[in-house]
């Protein structure tokens, strides 16, 4: 774990101080808008067209070249956005658009992010290290809008975004140092595929995917159900609804999206701690139903500060859950030569709702359910008794109802079999031992010999492709 260590300290420092400038870059937009919830949803659906465009093309690389050399280009990509977006904040040039062409860079600079980061688990660690390793994964992405949202508050008055951004720059040289003190293994190829055809190889996973149900219904799970917590969580609603139910206080905005990453970095500590996901397909069947039932649907009712970091922290403690359990899935039933096209597939399927959720929660609070529940609203009878009347109910009674719909997405599979007995469907693939664990075996019996019970030999392996060599030249003799 002493190398995935070094590498996850690099990426949190990175991480906390790229959070910190994504809210920065929030305020900014939202005072040279005059705190416009279109142009956040722009903003949120640029980056997603990003990422989607190139996830699945960045599969392409992640599997055949060393992952150590996606992990710079990643961070060298958002370190170059990041000194573009100071050097025009310091000369006073900066606009809106500057910001959205950034989201672009970030959002193909994420693509490789997850697959990589997700597939080179399985050549650092053991099996028996999936769910601790994975719970320190998820910790990347949950403590970062913890401090996030908290720092921006505390430095954007003094510092400015420019203050920030320069920060951030040094957090990326951090990173890139600690990567370059890491040695990643290379992959050992177990299947043939070729190579020419880049869209064929973007493909790959999908098809992988579309061939085994049992894969395909989890992949629906999440992009059925992102189509609603996509709606009901982007900052779109989130900071809409509490800045107009809170009479423009959009802090508390900042307050409740902390309280949240909070619940989930618990929650991730805890996995890393413990472990003891065993049955990952039901974690994720269970994590969709509570998360939206207790935790979005709560979030709408809610008119009130204290409501609001109730909800969200009672979605948040089932992210990590559902993050982790999918990722021990496919590191257990998939080959890792071929994991980063597997993962890079999954995520897009999974995340193409968010490339058009945020401006449907931009139409439809402000032109459907806005209006709708004003104290002569059309629905304000129906719901009003339920999620009040008035500025911001419309968007509240919105995420309501998208907990309802995560909710039945959670149920649809779990009364499907094909989805719930996915892990006993889909067979376990078989590994060389990991580097650095001993292995065991028995001396060969003599010919001629009663076999006799010895104690089995040790054997240190240095590499995994290096056992993979001595065990076929020894069959060869």
């Amino acid at each position: 774990m002493r190398g995935l260590f070094i590498i996850w300290l690099g990426q949190m420092v990175a991480g906390i101080a790229t959070s910190t400038a994504l809210f920065a870059q929030i305020h900014w937009i939202s005072k040279a808008t005059e705190a416009s919830g279109t142009a956040l949803g722009y903003w949120e659906s640029f980056y997603f067209a990003a990422y989607l465009l190139f996830v699945l093309f960045a599969l392409f690389f992640i599997d055949r070249y060393p992952r150590k050399a996606m992990m710079l280009l990643y961070d060298f990509l958002l370190l170059s956005a990041t000194a573009v977006l100071l050097v025009l904040e310091s000369s006073g040039s900066l606009q809106t658009w500057h910001i959205y062409l950034n989201a672009v860079i970030q959002g193909i600079g994420y693509a490789f992010r997850l697959p990589t980061y997700s597939s080179v688990i399985t050549v650092l660690v053991p099996r028996r290290e999936y769910v601790r390793a994975n719970g320190m994964l998820s910790l990347l992405y949950d403590t970062p809008e913890i401090f996030g949202p908290l720092l921006v508050g505390l430095l954007y008055g003094t510092l400015g975004l420019k203050g920030i951004l320069a920060i951030n720059l040094i957090s990326f040289v951090f990173s890139i140092g600690m990567l370059l003190f890491v040695h990643i293994p290379t992959t050992p190829d177990t299947l043939d595929i070729s190579h020419a055809d880049l869209f064929k190889e973007a493909m790959y996973g999908i098809r992988y995917i579309l061939k085994r149900p049992g894969l395909l219904g989890l992949q629906l799970i999440f992009f059925f159900g992102n189509i609603f917590s996509g709606i009901a969580l982007s900052y779109t609603a989130l900071y809409t609804m509490v800045a107009l139910r809170a009479g423009g206080n959009i802090e508390l905005a900042d307050s409740v999206q902390s309280a949240g990453a909070w619940a989930a970095v618990v929650a991730g500590l805890a996995i890393s701690v413990l472990g003891g996901i065993k049955r990952p397909v039901r974690a994720i069947l269970l994590g969709w139903i509570l998360s939206s039932l207790f935790g979005l649907t709560l979030l709408g009712i809610g008119q009130i500060f204290i409501i609001w970091v109730i909800a969200k922290v009672i979605d948040s403690l089932f992210n990590p859950v559902v993050d982790v359990a999918i990722n021990k899935f496919i590191q257990s039933k998939v080959p890792p030569d071929i994991q980063g096209r597997i993962f890079a597939a999954g995520d897009f399927i999974a995340q193409v709702p968010f490339l058009f959720t945020p401006l449907l929660a931009g139409y439809f609070g402000d032109k459907v359910f806005e209006p709708a529940m004003q104290a002569d609203g059309v629905w304000s009878n129906i719901f009003g008794w339920l999620v009040g009347t008035g500025p911001g109910a419309g968007y509240g009674l919105m995420i309501l109802l998208c907990g309802i719909g995560g909710t039945l997405v959670g149920l649809w599979g779990y009364l499907t079999p094909s989805i719930r007995n996915a892990e006993e469907i889909m067979p376990d693939i078989v590994l060389p031992p990991p580097i650095g664990l001993v292995r065991r075996k028995p001396p060969p019996s003599s010919k001629g010999k009663p076999n006799t019970i010895k104690k089995p030999a040790q054997e240190t392996v240095r590499s995994s492709q290096g056992a993979a060599v001595r065990k076929r030249k020894k069959s060869k003799k």
